[in-house]
């Protein structure tokens, strides 16, 4: 008769009480079993949780870093994967709590994975130590999450397992040390725009020990920012440094001329030998800095006597417009223009607070070659800081007309006419036409055939602008000189104020030579044959009567 109970259901049955009898409860075998391919595989993962980061500093941003350890323990072996099966955590997860630890855990539940026998990393925890932490070791609690298989149940047509799932807190030891710290407590700075200045910073030891060979090294976060010489770091040597003790640090520090007016932050790191004689380096302390904005200078009242050809002047108002005074300052002048020269590009002015003012002018030559337009000028100043430092501001430009050439005298004749073959004094008029007044001014005639001179220089003691004088020459007419005008021309030679000499250019004035009878007979000559016929006639009428 046949079993009411199919092979493969005692089978299981068989196998149920056996798992059983050895106190691993729940496993079900799924397959029927032939000869000896069945059979059961028990254990357990053993984890253990161990970091190789022991020792933080108070007051301080770290990384705890964990590994898992696991073990893997095997109470019945059999095949290797069904040994692996019951020896791996599944699906860890960690759990870092502060505990009694004067920590703050930054980092939430880190996923590890499966866990295999063997050490795994874990992602690290993010972790801050308190200000006041006490030196000391602390426990700190880490929960392990994890998923497992306690038993495997096994035969020819297959497995069936016993999962679980574990929570387990163990913990790791850390250390806070006794060591020196260092915290940033004031700062300032007189740097600005486009100029170098002082950095200070205050630290202070806020630990607990002591720290010899100290070094703090400022390192800027930005190209506008530089130390010293264009340096992007620098450091001060300060030796033993005392718990309490406050240190007050000086750097060189300067700024772009095209930085941005913004806080600025340099790193501060202290480098150090310990209590043990080993060498430290404390954590990055961040440095704010504000420059303040850059010297400027502006303008103002612009004239310009210039003309082509011309010495003439150029004058302005420099104006302090902060934000600092400035000591010893000189404005200095400068043209791109080949024929625009200043005798002194450099002209030097009082000391001036923000918001004062003076003035300067520059004496301008103006070439001939030079052409009458409207020209920029740059001017700059050139100042020592509150430091002493030597700094040069931005050009100020300012635009100035240059005049069309002009004659330096007006050049005219008061009597205009010679006649052929006679001579008379020629009365020149010059005006000075300048902005000068001009002294000794001596005037040399030129005229060419038919006309001539035997007295051909003049002279007039001084020209004021804008005045006129007078001074004569000789002047003849060949008595062959036809009926025309004819040029007489005159070079001047005169001092400027600043005594110079110069010689004008030429002036040629038109004079006009007249006939001595308007082209016909003379006059004296028509009125003497007339007289004489009149006698011949009257003599004539004498002897008839007679």
């Amino acid at each position: 008769m046949a079993s009411r109970f199919p092979r493969t259901g005692l089978l299981g049955a068989f196998l149920v009480c056996l798992l059983l009898g050895s106190s691993v409860a729940g496993v079900a075998p799924v397959g029927a079993q032939q000869g000896g391919n069945s059979g059961q595989v028990i254990g357990q993962p053993e984890l253990d949780v161990f970091t190789n980061t022991k020792e933080f500093e108070p007051g301080t941003e770290a990384e705890l870093r964990l590994g898992i350890s696991n073990r893997g323990d095997v109470d019945q072996g059999g095949p290797s994967q069904y040994e692996q099966r019951v020896t791996t955590a599944r699906g860890l997860t960690v759990d870092v709590r502060a505990g009694s630890a004067p920590i703050e855990v930054n980092t939430g539940t880190v996923g590890v994975g499966n866990v295999p026998t063997g050490t795994s990393p874990v992602d690290p925890i993010g972790i801050t130590v308190s200000d006041d932490a006490e030196p000391g070791t602390y426990r700190v609690p880490v929960t392990l999450s994890y998923a497992y298989t306690r038993g495997v149940s096994y035969d020819t047509y297959g497995a069936e397992y016993r999962d679980f799932e574990r929570e387990e807190t163990q913990y790791v030891t850390i250390r806070v040390r006794d060591q020196a710290r260092f915290a940033v407590v004031n700062r300032s700075t007189s740097a600005q725009i486009g100029s170098t200045g002082s950095l200070s910073v205050t630290v202070e030891n806020v630990g607990s020990r002591a720290a010899s060979e100290a070094s703090a090294t400022a390192t800027s976060r930005s190209d506008e920012l530089t130390f010293g010489s264009g340096s992007a770091s620098s450091t001060a040597q300060l030796g033993a440094w005392e718990p309490g003790e406050r240190r007050t640090i000086d750097y060189v520090v300067g700024l772009a001329d095209d930085a941005a007016l913004r806080e600025y932050t340099v790193d501060l790191s202290v480098d150090y030998t310990d209590h043990n004689g080993i060498a430290r380096t404390s954590e990055t302390l961040n440095v704010g800095v504000d420059p303040r904005d850059e010297q400027r200078f502006a303008l103002r009242n612009v004239s310009a006597s210039l003309r082509v050809g011309e010495d003439g002047t150029l004058r302005a108002t420099v104006v302090n417009t902060g934000p600092d005074p400035v000591r010893d300052p000189v404005v200095r002048f400068a043209s791109s223009n080949p024929n625009v020269q200043v005798d002194s590009p450099e002209y030097a002015i009082g000391d001036l607070a923000p918001g004062e003012r003076a003035p300067v002018a520059y004496a301008v030559a103006v070439s001939d070659a030079a052409s009458a337009s409207v020209q920029q000028f740059n001017l700059t100043v050139e100042y020592r800081t509150e430091r002493g430092d030597v700094e040069r501001s931005d050009g100020l430009t300012t635009n100035a007309e240059i005049g069309a050439q002009r004659d330096r005298f007006v050049v005219t004749v008061a009597n205009d006419t010679v006649r052929a073959g006679g001579s008379r004094a020629l009365t020149v008029r010059v005006t000075n036409n300048g902005d000068e007044p001009l002294t000794n001014v001596e005037a040399k005639a030129f005229v060419r055939d038919p006309l001539g001179s035997d007295d051909d220089e003049g002279i007039v003691p001084s020209l004021a602008p804008g005045e006129t004088d007078e001074f004569t020459i000789a002047l003849s007419a060949g008595g062959s000189a036809l009926e025309k005008r004819y040029p007489v021309s005159f070079d001047f030679q005169y001092e400027l104020p600043d005594g110079d000499t110069e010689v004008s250019q030429t002036y040629t004035v038109p004079v006009t030579v007249v006939q001595s009878s308007g082209g016909g007979p003379p006059i004296a000559l028509i009125g003497g044959v007339v007289l004489v016929v009149a006698i011949a006639a009257f003599v004539l009428w004498r002897r008839r009567r007679e």
